[in-house]
């Protein structure tokens, strides 16, 4: 029983995971394509940074990731 608990879990935990990407993986999308820029009385300009430094992020912990896969071979 414990088991299925488990996996129900994991399940909701991966499909969680995939809609949260989805999710910013279109709005840093819609980001770089200038979608919320020009509206200033919405303060969209707001929008815009969080998405790049939400690009950046996401560039800096694929490039960790990838770096110690790199120095794995080093041992």
């Amino acid at each position: 029983m414990t088991t299925r608990i488990r996996t129900v879990g994991r399940l909701l935990r991966r499909g969680l995971l995939v809609v949260l990407g989805t999710v910013g993986g279109l709005f840093c999308y819609f980001v770089c394509q200038g979608m919320f820029s020009g509206y200033p009385e919405y303060h969209t300009d707001v929008l815009s940074t969080i998405g790049m430094l939400l690009i950046m992020a996401v560039g800096a912990l694929a490039w960790v990731i990838d770096h110690r896969r790199i120095d794995d071979d080093d041992d």
